[in-house]
């Protein structure tokens, strides 16, 4: 659903809302026609230049882009900037996203883009473009994300598609009859592999939000069953030692109370991946940024911590987002250390595209992909070539052409990780350099 649109002070409005005054929005700032100039040339467009273009065109819900395709064009790019941009950058292209997806003309353009890009070539990024669907009330989003859900186009693209139903079904975008097939779709998924982990906790919380439906998702009696988490043990210590650092700098703080004991809790213990993800950007916009990083590592250094897979996934993504390139050799050696669980040397992996990974070392690197690839031809087991398509975004995070050609010029190589690898150079110059600002 589509919020209410407040217009700017002074507009003049019919009764149905639409906006008769012409003045600019801010004064001082380009017009709008001039920013979507910029976005659909060959130009720089910077993260902010995006925030402007879309309080210019959220103003005006009865715009008209012309010719008909500018829409699509748009969040073409838009979509293609926001996958390899990080931190600030990205937030604000997701944030774009989200409010062209919900804009009452183009929000159904903006939705087919960003189908037709998840099924196509940006296929290797599928999980966060078809999860940004959550937000967007629009019927075809709806459907886009159910269609993923029962005939994936890619495996990547049925996880975003599971994430997505989270907020979806809470903000009640589905109604009686596409929730029974959210259910069968449930109920016949495997929860297993790499991608699949947010299978079970889709089912346990639908379970408990829709109770009438707990049989169908976790079989047994009609009402959904107490789930006992198996690495609350582990999780919960973990929580005060990572919180320790905050309680020495501001030692009056109640321990266990506060609003970063908090947001330590639901970074590290929460079994929704988006949950996770945004506890820990909140964490890394308050001045406890680097004592949480430095504390998050201390405890991935703890061999227990490496051993349970539990605690080592959200202490990596954690570091993903609060970690700065003095955490990256960690990383580095959780990546390709023997005897580290496979699981969690692929979450290490996926967080050196995104910690300093302009500070890429071919030499690792190489030996990264030598390394997993070797894995994956001795077992073909979904974990291996998750490590080693996620190496490739490593890469392309880190601008390593070089190391791209040669994998997408080895026939021997794993053909998905191919696909990904042709695919960054494909990416304009421009758009990568906007990516980055």
């Amino acid at each position: 659903m589509v919020p209410p649109y407040d217009p700017p002070p002074g507009a003049r409005c019919t009764p149905g809302g639409r906006v008769l005054d012409t003045t600019p929005v801010t004064a001082g700032e380009e017009p709008l026609e001039d920013l979507l100039e910029q976005a659909l040339s060959g130009a720089v467009t910077t993260s902010e230049d995006w925030d402007r273009l879309a309080d210019g065109l959220c103003a005006r819900p009865d715009v008209v882009l012309m010719p008909s395709g500018t829409w699509y064009g748009l969040t073409e790019r838009l979509v293609e900037e926001m996958v390899i941009a990080d931190d600030l950058p990205w937030m604000l292209r997701f944030e774009t996203l989200n409010r062209l997806l919900n804009h009452p003309r183009g929000g159904r353009t903006v939705v087919l883009a960003c189908a037709e890009l998840a099924a196509g070539r940006s296929r290797a990024t599928a999980t966060e473009i078809v999860c940004a669907l959550d937000n967007c009330g629009h019927p075809d989003a709806t459907d886009r994300v159910l269609a993923e859900l029962t005939s994936p186009s890619v495996p990547l693209a049925h996880r975003g598609a599971v994430m997505a139903c989270f907020r979806k079904v809470g903000y009640r975008h589905f109604d009686r009859g596409q929730l029974r097939t959210l259910v069968r779709a449930l109920r016949d998924a495997s929860g297993a592999g790499p991608v699949a982990d947010q299978v079970d906790p889709l089912r346990r919380w639908l379970a408990r939000t829709h109770p009438e439906h707990a049989r169908g998702l976790l079989g047994g009696g009609s009402q959904a069953p107490p789930q006992a988490d198996p690495a609350a043990g582990l999780l919960t210590p973990a929580v005060r030692r990572v919180t320790a650092p905050v309680r020495a700098i501001e030692p009056d703080l109640v321990p266990d109370t506060t609003v970063v004991h908090a947001l330590v809790a639901e970074t590290l213990t929460s079994p929704v991946f988006d949950v996770r993800l945004y506890a820990a950007f909140l964490l890394a916009a308050t001045p406890y940024r680097e004592p949480l990083a430095d504390a998050v590592a201390v405890e991935l250094t703890r061999p227990s911590s490496v051993r349970h897979e539990e605690l080592a996934v959200p202490l990596l993504e954690a570091l993903r987002i609060l970690g700065d390139r003095r955490h990256r050799a960690l990383l580095k050696a959780l990546a390709v250390r023997p005897g580290v669980p496979r699981r969690t040397a692929y979450v290490a992996v996926r967080a050196l595209g995104h910690v300093a990974a302009d500070d890429a070392d071919s030499g690792f690197l190489r030996t990264a992909v030598a390394h997993h690839h070797t894995a994956w031809r001795l077992t073909r087991d979904p974990v291996s070539a998750a490590t080693v398509e996620s190496l490739v975004y490593a890469l392309g995070m880190a601008a390593r052409d070089d190391l791209l050609a040669e994998i997408r010029s080895d026939p021997g190589f794993l053909p998905t990780a191919r696909t990904a690898a042709a695919g960054w150079p494909a990416i304009p110059g421009h758009r990568r350099a906007s990516a980055l600002r």
